[in-house]
């Protein structure tokens, strides 16, 4: 499934330490093509919620992910990465991964430190982010 990734985004999914069942975030994810091999490797009983703060980005990627938002294995939340918190009750997840998000990557210093609490209230005690700002990803432990 991967063929229909670009070779960047291939090379990202392939370094996340993936396994059927896991919740994974994905900050930043549209229009979803990320979102549908990972949901793919999860399976049928992990889930993949992607986080945009664009609209135009969000609706993209219902349009992209259909199929699995159908099942059940992906859903879409619009909101800035350093702004947004889970709905009450949500399940947190096992691991979040980010390309190329600006409060993430460098480009807005400024919003990484609010960018890291909030991911860090969404996945579980000791869980990573992985960030495409390494060859391919860096992991930052969101303890």
């Amino acid at each position: 499934m991967t063929g229909a990734l670009s070779p960047r985004l291939a090379r990202v999914v392939d370094a996340l330490p993936l396994r059927p069942g896991m919740r994974v975030l994905e900050v930043g994810g549209a229009p979803g093509a990320a979102a549908r091999e990972v949901a793919h490797r999860v399976g049928p009983d992990g889930h993949v919620l992607v986080l945009d703060r664009s609209a135009a980005g969000i609706a993209r990627t219902r349009a992209t992910c259909a199929r699995e938002i159908e099942a059940g294995v992906v859903s879409t939340m619009r909101a800035p990465v350093e702004a947004f918190a889970l709905v009450p009750g949500t399940a947190l997840f096992d691991l979040a991964f980010g390309c190329r998000v600006g409060a993430l990557d460098g480009r807005h210093p400024h919003l990484y430190p609010p960018a890291l609490a909030a991911i860090g209230r969404a996945v579980i005690p000791g869980g990573t982010l992985y960030i495409d700002t390494g060859s391919p990803l860096t992991a930052v432990a969101l303890s």
